[in-house]
C-alpha cells in the first residue's frame, strides 16, 4: 500500500533518516530552534540586554513558538499512524504521553505572555523547560531517561533510605546543639537544612556543631553521607552499563542476521545503520562488532554449506532414524 501523507509525516518526525536530506534538515532545524530559544531565554534574563534587544528577543520567541506549535500539531495529527497509539482515542493517548506534554508546555508561555499578567520571570523559567525537547535529538539523553525509568524502584528505595537518614540525623543534631546554639539549631527545620548539607558532603560551614557530642555526630553523619550519596550513583552507572551491553548484544544479533551468507552491500549497510541509530550504538562500536562477526564467519567458513547458485547458507534437517518413520512409497 502506498504510504499516505500522514504516515510520511509520522515517520519523518519519529526519527532521523540519514539517507534523506530533507529528514536531516527538518531535525536539524528543530534541534537548532531549541538551542537558539534556550540561549535567548538566558540572555533575556539580563535586564540590560532585555531592555536593549527587546524586539529581537520577542521575535525569536514568536518564531520559535510557531515552529514548536507546527511540530506539535503535526505530531498530534500523525499519531494514529504510530503503532504505539493505534486504535480509539489515538491522538488523545499520544497527547497524554510525557514528551507530548513537554511539547505542549513549550508553546504555552507565549499565551501566558500575551493574555495574562503573570511575572515574566516565571514565564522565563517555564520556557527553559523547552530544553527537555532536546532529548528527542540526543541518544545519550534518551538512554539516560530510559535507565532512570527502568531503575525507578531502586532509586525510590535509595531515596527512602536517604530520607530516613536525613530525619534521624536532624533530630540527633537538634538534641545535641539546640541549647548551645539556639540561633543556628532553633528548630528541626534548621537542623534538617544542616543535615542535608552535611550528608551531601558539601559542608558550607555556615552552621557547625560546637559541642563534643555534636562534633562526634557530625563526623559520623559525614562519613555515612559519603556512602549513602554514592549508592544512587553506583546504581545509575551499573544500570547504564547494563543497558549499553544489552543494546550492543541486540545490534550484534541484528548484524549477524543481516550478514549471514550475504555480502556487505549498500542495502545491508543501510539496514545496519538504521539499527545502529535506533539503538544508539557509536560508529566505532558498530564497526568493531561487524568486523568481529565477519572474522567468526571467515573462520567457520569451511563448516558452512552454501548453495552454488545463490550463495545462500544451506540448512540441513537431520532425521532420527529410530523415531522418524521412513516415507511411505506410493
Amino acid at each position: 500500500m502506498k504510504p499516505t501523507l500522514r504516515s510520511k509525516t509520522q515517520k519523518l518526525l519519529h526519527g532521523v533518516d540519514r539517507e534523506s536530506r530533507f529528514s536531516v534538515l527538518v531535525h536539524l532545524v528543530l534541534a537548532s530552534t531549541i538551542i537558539i530559544n534556550v540561549v535567548s531565554v538566558i540572555f533575556d534574563s539580563v535586564e540590560a540586554l532585555a531592555d536593549r534587544y527587546y524586539l529581537i528577543f520577542a521575535a525569536i520567541e514568536i518564531i520559535c513558538t510557531l515552529i514548536f506549535a507546527v511540530e506539535y500539531g503535526l505530531r498530534v495529527w500523525s499519531a494514529p499512524d504510530d503503532p504505539r497509539f493505534e486504535g480509539r482515542f489515538s491522538r488523545l493517548r499520544y497527547m497524554l504521553t510525557p514528551m507530548a506534554l513537554i511539547d505542549l508546555i513549550a508553546i504555552l508561555p507565549i499565551f501566558l505572555w500575551f493574555f495574562t499578567s503573570i511575572d515574566l520571570r516565571f514565564i522565563r523559567i517555564i520556557r527553559l523547560l523547552r530544553l527537555l525537547k532536546f532529548t528527542r535529538y540526543s541518544t545519550g539523553l534518551e538512554l539516560m531517561l530510559m535507565v532512570f525509568r527502568q531503575q525507578l524502584g531502586v532509586f525510590g528505595a535509595a531515596s527512602a533510605a536517604l530520607a530516613c537518614m536525613l530525619v534521624f540525623s536532624a533530630g540527633a543534631i537538634y538534641i545535641a546543639e539546640h541549647e548551645a546554639q539556639p540561633d543556628k539549631f532553633g528548630n528541626l527545620l534548621d537542623a534538617l537544612y544542616w543535615s542535608v548539607i552535611t550528608l551531601a558532603t558539601v559542608g558550607y560551614g555556615d552552621v557547625v556543631p560546637v559541642t563534643p557530642f555534636g562534633k562526634f555526630l557530625a563526623s559520623v553523619i559525614s562519613l555515612t553521607g559519603i556512602g549513602i550519596v554514592a549508592v544512587p550513583a553506583g546504581i545509575l552507572a551499573s544500570a547504564f552499563n547494563a543497558e549499553l551491553r544489552r543494546r550492543e548484544s541486540e545490534y550484534r544479533h541484528q548484524a549477524t542476521r543481516q550478514l549471514l551468507g550475504k555480502r556487505l552491500t549498500e542495502r545491508v549497510r543501510h539496514k545496519l545503520r538504521s539499527h545502529q541509530e535506533e539503538l544508539g550504538i557509536s560508529e566505532e562500536q558498530a564497526q568493531s562488532i561487524i568486523e568481529d562477526i565477519r572474522d567468526v564467519h571467515r573462520n567457520a567458513g569451511d563448516e558452512v554449506l552454501t548453495c552454488p547458485h545463490c550463495n545462500q547458507p544451506l540448512h540441513l534437517e537431520l532425521r532420527d532414524t529410530e523415531t522418524t518413520p521412513p516415507p511411505q512409497k506410493s
